[in-house]
């Protein structure tokens, strides 16, 4: 297709060359390269209809004076290659110093492609040939000259063309370019080739076809599953697995996000076993033997490097243990300098790197509220206090706290603080008491800066080769670090516990739960303490040797700093239920049954969120069948989407079991209503808000916020981040929070194969603490019109 220059619309054969942005950044650069460009249509024998007229018109002063009206609105080069890259390019080119025939005559050839491209698309390929069209433009921007000559000369037949473009790529010799020209290379070539159907993003079907096909490919992988019993991956007749990888857009800057989602639960691969199945690639030389034969090992590794089972090798034992504390005791474990370093392994469940940086104070107030920077694992051992302090592990990744939301979370702190027990106390003491005394304004090291990590190190491999060759015993520097962990694990039943007190980064598929929790340090500090002085016990210690020095705590809680105030929120439920009487006694018109309805449905969510623990994603209960009266839970598909990918099975309290009941009936009262008035039926989802023309609205996390903004602004997720620490103060077991929490990965479900859960447990311990949370929140049972 020729372009065309109309004297009626002068400015659309621009418009079409240059794809311009709003505020036409640089066009006095770009015009004074469009004389070359139109000549460079002719040398690729695509000549521009009415090109001299063009020119002329160019020349007349028209793009120079819409350039200087539009200048007050001009913000600088900001979103342009993203937003407009067929403007940034040409403009990049425009400045340019020498800019040779060939990239032109390579621009051009782009353009007119792009042309008739764009008036083919339908809606559903225009993502893929925007992707696709900026990635031609930045080859076109950053290809070096010799690169560039690679480029075959362009034909008016596109087919041709491409394939001598495929032949080489397919041939390049990487030796011979610098830097990444063989990745633009690709990618222009990736432009022609889609443009031809024959990409990855755009293939020239009908919207119908193009949807079916790529509501598999868009979502993950299938993969046929095998038949074998003893396999690590579930067989299942006829069936194949659905590992969905979310897109990297879905990991940040989305409303999952700004709903307050963990980014580790946006990232975590899900299975689902389906009837569904998918044509394999056999131009890839994909084969039913070759595809399973890849994906079992895959998938068999994400499952062990996911679970986390204590009590495993890397874990001492009783008597272990106890060699290594003997060892300690009797002074047998090489140099004081060694031996301190071993000690605080053991107490804190640290690094050696950590501990080679122990800071000393005299006091608690010595001791930074914030990690620092050059010495961010060290630990702070605090005379006064006779204990040992050390920031808690956080999250790989965290949004920040705002400060309109500060008043009404719960404050919270990075540090622990750990009572240490009398007989280690006697073995720190003769070094810690010195470098504290000279601690007074300034904390001080407790060991030596030429003191070598490494040195160290071979040190107590050494001492600890010796202990295993005497006793027969497998004693490892690892083994030692993890004894606090694993003792903990034990104590509390919860990893997140755990983490918090050692550092310890937990397993891929478990991180998410450290995202959420939140702890009285108070709490972790006496399970810390029960760990230590059982190791005590075991040895036969007397009892007044193993009392810690009273500790006066005064600290916060420590963990997730989204945990809201309790009081706080029993106001925000105490206003709506409020607001809902009031609408209650006036829901006579069309408005006010609307805004009735929407805060009803508002109520309801945020009971089902608080007791369920639901993540701000879609619908809380996506179908009607999902929830189970009779016998008291409900499903919730909150990971992924309401295709059931991560599923929980959850039991509700009996006031939200009511609630939902009397929800129900309300739903299907309006309904009614609704269809006399001529308004088509709801949605066939169990939530669903009104419009101003009462029309259904999905309950997404964007419209619920919408609902209850102006008593409750802040993220929606705060239901988790206080559930998890509630439930755990209420003395739920750890393991039974992280299923109710839905924070497991491959290989961890709780339903799968193996799995020893206990519905019956579940229910007896989850419930009663949803109930005590509901009750002290101030959520009751609310009618609605069908009362």
């Amino acid at each position: 297709m020729a372009l065309k220059f109309d004297p009626n619309n002068p400015e659309a054969l621009l418009i079409e060359l240059v794809q311009p942005r709003s505020d036409w950044l640089g066009m006095d650069s770009i015009v004074s390269l469009l004389p070359r460009l139109v000549k460079a249509f002719e040398e690729i024998s695509q000549p521009i209809d009415g090109a001299d007229a063009f020119l002329e018109w160019l020349g007349c002063g028209s793009v120079e004076t819409k350039y200087e009206e539009l200048a007050p609105n001009r913000r600088g080069p900001r979103g342009i290659v993203g937003e407009s890259p067929q403007h940034a390019g040409l403009y990049k080119l425009a400045r340019k110093p020498e800019c040779s025939e060939i990239r032109l005559q390579v621009s051009a050839y782009v353009i007119n492609t792009a042309a008739v491209w764009r008036k083919e698309l339908v809606p559903s390929e225009k993502e893929g040939f925007d992707r696709r069209l900026a990635d031609a433009w930045r080859a076109l921007r950053f290809l070096s000259d010799s690169a560039l000559v690679k480029v075959p000369k362009p034909l008016n037949d596109i087919e041709k063309f491409e394939r001598h473009f495929a032949r080489v790529n397919e041939h390049l010799d990487q030796r011979q370019f610098e830097g990444q020209d063989t990745r633009y290379l690709k990618e222009l070539h990736g432009f022609f080739k889609s443009y031809l159907g024959e990409g990855k993003f755009v293939t020239y079907q009908s919207d119908k076809q193009k949807s079916q096909r790529r509501e598999i490919q868009k979502t993950g992988k299938w993969t046929p599953l095998d038949n074998d019993v003893d396999s690590e991956v579930e067989g299942v007749q006829g069936r194949t697995v659905h590992i969905t990888l979310p897109k990297q857009s879905e990991r940040v800057h989305t409303q999952y996000r700004r709903a307050g989602n963990a980014p580790e639960e946006l990232m975590n691969e899900s299975v689902l076993i389906s009837q569904r199945g998918a044509a394999l690639n056999t131009e890839r030389g994909e084969t039913p033997s070759i595809g399973l034969r890849k994906q079992q090992p895959k998938r068999a590794a994400y499952r062990r490097a996911n679970s986390f089972l204590p009590g495993r090798w890397e874990s001492l034992n009783d008597y272990e243990r106890g060699l290594v504390l003997k060892a300690l005791f009797e002074n047998k474990m090489g140099s004081e300098n060694t031996r301190l370093h071993v000690l605080l392994i053991l107490l804190t469940g640290r690094s050696l790197e950590s501990i080679s940086e122990t800071v000393v104070v005299q006091n608690r107030s010595q001791v930074p509220d914030n990690v620092t920077t050059n010495k961010p694992g060290c630990i702070y051992l605090v005379r006064d206090d006779q204990a040992w302090a050390g920031f808690v592990a956080e999250p790989p990744e965290r949004r920040k706290l705002a400060k309109k939301w500060a008043p009404h979370m719960e404050v919270t702190n990075k540090l622990f603080i750990g009572p240490i027990p009398d007989v280690f106390w006697q073995i720190l003491r003769p070094r810690v008491e010195p470098v504290a005394r000279r601690a007074r304004k300034k904390d001080r090291i407790l060991f030596a800066n030429n003191l070598s990590t490494e040195s160290v190190a071979e040190e107590i491999a050494i001492e600890i080769k010796k202990i295993n060759k005497s006793t027969g015993s497998r004693i490892t520097l690892k083994r030692i670090q993890t004894c606090v962990f694993e003792g903990l694990i034990h104590q509390t039943t919860d990893t997140v516990d755990a983490s918090l007190v050692t550092g310890r980064t937990l397993p891929t598929g478990q991180s998410a739960n450290l995202y959420y929790h939140t702890r009285a340090v108070e709490t972790l500090a006496a399970d810390y303490v029960d760990v230590v002085n059982t190791w005590l016990v075991n040895l036969g210690l007397s009892s007044p040797s193993m009392a810690p020095a009273n500790l006066d705590f005064g600290l916060p809680r420590v963990g997730s700093p989204f945990c809201v105030r309790l009081e706080v929120m029993r106001d925000v439920v105490s206003r709506l239920r409020a607001q809902i009487a009031e609408y209650r006694k006036t829901a006579y018109s069309r408005a006010n049954i609307r805004r009735f309805h929407n805060l009803f449905t508002a109520y309801a969510i945020l009971q089902v969120m608080w007791s369920t623990g639901f993540r701000a994603v879609r619908d809380p209960i996506a179908h009607p069948y999902e929830f189970n009266e009779r016998r008291g839970f409900v499903i919730i598909a909150d990971k992924v989407d309401d295709n059931l990918g991560h599923s929980r099975l959850v039991y509700l309290p009996e006031v939200v079991i009511d609630q939902l009941r009397r929800y129900e009936t309300h739903r299907q009262h309006m309904k009614l209503r609704l269809n006399e008035v001529g308004v088509e039926a709801p949605i066939e989802t169990f939530f669903v808000f009104l419009d101003a023309k009462l029309q259904s609205e999905f309950a997404t996390p964007k419209r619920l916020a919408d609902e209850i903004q102006w008593t409750f602004p802040w993220p929606l997720n705060v239901s988790r981040h206080t559930l998890r620490g509630f439930l755990r103060d209420q003395g739920v077991p750890g393991y039974l929070v992280d299923v109710f929490m839905g924070h497991w990965g491959v290989g961890t479900e709780p339903l799968a194969k193996f799995s020893s859960l206990d519905l019956f447990e579940m229910k007896n311990r989850i419930v009663p603490a949803t109930a005590a949370l509901l009750d002290e929140l101030g959520f009751g049972v609310e009618a609605g019109l069908d009362a």
